[in-house]
């Protein structure tokens, strides 16, 4: 003898305790569009900056790789991809408590006989339950809304450390650059300083210079060397 039992499907409606939290309202900020320089010139962003990715901005394919090497080695970076992750995915499991939830179940048992009694008994359940909060007071809503902007503000603080690390690359970079220019240049400017001064030992040998000229010139030798030792 076989006997079979299936649960009816129950529906469970739980009423959500009160929420008194106030329906939030964002204030108007007395922040202008365009900010003045001078009396007569206004400027603002130009429409569409922020979508221009690093990689179309910069055209030095050194300063490239260097960014593209930080930002896959960067610590900080990385944390703040984690707790991105983390505020989605908790933002995610409270959202879900605000629609229905259905679990199922099954179980099963057989029952044996005597010897020489060829009846058994086999018994099967299943059962369906779906549960639903009645969120008339807004609290669960009000709790996704709570981890909707946490994972927001979450998302703002990667990208912030991501602009942050792009900028004090390339600030490196070029600075280096321009620090490696102005070296040629000092060493540029030595050279020409010496064979003036040359120029004016040879004008004393013939007379038609002075002492102080050449002292001068030779200052002048000095100091650059000097700037350069600096650099």
């Amino acid at each position: 003898m076989r006997k079979f039992k299936l649960l009816t499907l129950s529906v469970m409606l739980v009423l959500t305790g009160c929420s008194l939290a106030p329906d939030y309202q964002r204030p108007a900020l007395p922040v202008p569009q365009q900010f003045s320089l001078s009396q007569n010139a206004l400027v603002s962003a130009p429409a569409g900056y922020q979508e221009t990715g690093w990689r179309t901005f910069f055209v030095d394919e050194q300063v490239k790789s260097l960014i593209g090497e930080a930002l896959r080695n960067n610590r900080d970076l990385r944390m703040a991809t984690l707790k991105v992750q983390e505020a989605r995915a908790q933002y995610r499991v409270t959202d879900a408590d605000r629609y229905p939830q259905l679990n199922s179940d099954a179980s099963g048992s057989w029952e044996g006989k005597l010897k020489g009694d060829s009846s058994s008994t086999r018994e099967y359940e299943a059962g369906l339950n779906l549960s639903f909060d009645l969120d008339f007071f807004g609290r669960l809503k009000n709790m996704s809304e709570a981890d909707r902007q946490n994972y927001f503000a979450s998302e703002e603080a990667r990208r912030a450390v991501h602009i942050l690390l792009i900028s004090n690359v390339a600030q490196s970079y070029f600075n280096q650059r321009l620090a490696y220019a102005q070296l040629q240049i000092a060493q540029e400017t030595l050279e020409n300083y010496t064979r003036s001064y040359a120029f004016v030992e040879k004008q004393l040998l013939t007379g038609s210079t002075t002492v102080l000229a050449l002292e001068q010139a030779r200052g002048v030798i000095e100091s650059t060397r000097s700037d350069i030792a600096k650099r």
